[in-house]
């Protein structure tokens, strides 16, 4: 296909330090994409549940509110050491001294005493901090980790379509980034007038269409975005987000909808997906390998985006 900017790799393509999206001066903040031959409607769904049902579809009001899409990701650069281990490891350390401090002194008086107390609290609330935050951060979001969003016989794919101009290639590969990053979304998908403009996660990746020549490494990009023009992709999503967001919650629904036939990307390990209308002339999908893997609070996330896609 002409005219793209491509990056696929077997590890995924997941990284990236800030955006911020939705104000009406149209500032974006963030850049770095890949590109060949170059160096690296505002308004607050309303949401309802069919009872029974593993579909839910959204709606949009006329409150508008603006969407405020912040992803700032900061480390220590400890090699070897996660960010998320440096309490427990502190803790520890710090026990540590206050045994050897308590065992080596001669006396220990009563205010000593109370003081190493403090300070043994302090140290086991440390060491516990890691645990705490993962318990609290999965009730909380139920954000899954890059392994478990692992999706069997697929491949990783960063494709962006060059025809929207500079800025807009950066705003989405930024919006895709952050769908990745605060969603359970093992893929996203951006199509507009019946192309995609990006593509960023596992996709299967179909047969070669008529065409396209069947070399070794063969482009991937080209082959998805040629199936998905070929096999009417574009109609089968707009058709099934009609003029707001619908959720998929499981593998039985999808197969209802016939996605896994009428989608040369869908792959039989993805299991949940939610497609967002974007304007009049766009769709927002995203898909993840378990079943009810989007929350409210991440539909609501995609329909946003997928309402501030339009505008842009």
């Amino acid at each position: 296909m002409r005219g793209c900017a491509t990056s696929a790799s077997t590890s995924g393509a997941r990284s990236g330090s800030l955006l911020r999206v939705g104000s009406d001066d149209g500032r974006r903040h963030g850049s770095g994409f890949s590109r060949r031959g170059s160096s690296p409607s505002r308004r607050t769904p309303v949401w309802f549940r069919r009872k029974g049902s593993a579909t839910v579809r959204v709606d949009a009001t006329d409150d508008d509110a603006d969407i405020d899409i912040s992803v700032f990701q900061f480390t220590l650069g400890i090699p070897g050491i996660p960010d998320e281990q440096v309490p427990r490891i502190l803790g520890t350390f710090t026990c540590f001294l206050l045994a050897l401090n308590h065992f080596t002194a001669g006396y220990v008086d009563g205010a000593q005493v109370r003081s190493e107390v403090v300070a043994l609290i302090l140290g086991a609330t440390c060491i516990a901090l890691p645990t705490l935050n993962s318990a609290i951060s999965f009730n909380n979001s139920s954000i899954l980790s890059q392994a478990e969003r692992t999706v069997g016989n697929t491949k990783e794919l960063f494709y962006l379509c060059q025809d929207r101009g500079e800025d807009t290639m950066k705003e989405l590969a930024w919006v895709s980034f952050a769908l990745l990053k605060n969603t359970n979304s093992a893929f996203v998908l951006y199509a507009e007038d019946g192309k995609v403009m990006l593509a960023r996660g596992s996709f299967k990746i179909p047969g070669l269409p008529t065409g396209i020549p069947v070399t070794e490494n063969y482009p991937m990009d080209r082959v998805l975005c040629t199936s998905f023009e070929m096999t009417g992709g574009f109609a089968v999503l707009q058709k099934l987000a009609g003029e707001g967001t619908v959720c998929l919650e499981n593998r039985f629904a999808i197969d209802r909808y016939g996605l896994y036939k009428d989608l040369c990307f869908v792959a039989k390990g993805i299991e949940s997906v939610v497609v967002s209308r974007a304007g009049e002339n766009g769709v927002l999908i995203a898909g993840a390998n378990a079943a009810k893997a989007f929350s409210t609070k991440q539909q609501k996330w995609i329909a946003n985006v997928a309402k501030k896609l339009s505008s842009s």
